[in-house]
């Protein structure tokens, strides 16, 4: 569904001027307060409590937190609460819920963008589906029927829980309506029910 392109040494990459002088993301920080402040930013924008970097070197940290603030601003859906985010150096995103009141994401340590930010709203996906018992619902027994999951992913296919949050990175995702075909009417209108639904308050 989504094709990893080159990844961005984001390390070269000069994001800052201050007093003329062009800084690069490991200058930013060097100062530990630089990245609690993005980490606040991210807090704000991703709807969350707590976010730990799990032994990720900080410059490492700041790359993909700095991209998740970015990307988070071309949400178009209304975010769920997320308690806590973790970025680790592992393969790939997971998602952690603990007695319905706790909900978690881990996130990839990857300078790959593409993967990273689906990686992002597939785990958003997860937690929509648990914070709204999305495939509980009338909509979504009604429509799933008719969904073929080879259409959006192989990892779809995996089970229903795999098959909501693929759902929702799909739908999510800039490309869709350009390059990824849109789901059938009544599919999308199940999925963006969910999208739409305000999020709970914190816990």
């Amino acid at each position: 569904m989504f094709h990893h392109r080159k990844s961005i040494n984001l390390r070269k990459a000069f994001l800052m001027i201050t007093f003329g002088i062009l800084l690069p993301v490991d200058a930013l920080v060097q100062d530990p307060n630089s990245l609690k402040l993005l980490e606040n930013d991210v807090k704000k924008a991703l709807n969350c409590s707590f976010i730990t970097t799990d032994g990720v070197p900080d410059n490492e940290a700041y790359q993909v937190l700095d991209f998740i603030l970015r990307d988070s601003r071309t949400f178009t859906f209304n975010l769920p609460y997320l308690r806590k985010i973790v970025i680790a150096n592992t393969l790939k995103g997971s998602y952690t819920e603990n007695l319905g009141c706790f909900t978690g994401i881990t996130l990839p340590n990857t300078r790959d963008e593409q993967f990273l930010d689906y990686s992002l709203r597939h785990e958003i996906g997860h937690v929509i589906d648990h914070e709204q018992n999305a495939r509980e619902s009338k909509e979504w027994n009604a429509a799933r029927k008719h969904v073929e999951t080879k259409s959006i992913s192989t990892y779809a296919g995996t089970n229903d829980q795999e098959l909501f949050a693929e759902m929702v990175a799909y739908r999510t995702a800039r490309e869709y309506g350009k390059s990824l075909t849109p789901f059938p009417g009544d599919i999308e209108k199940m999925i963006d029910r969910f999208l739409r639904n305000p999020s709970p308050s914190r816990r």
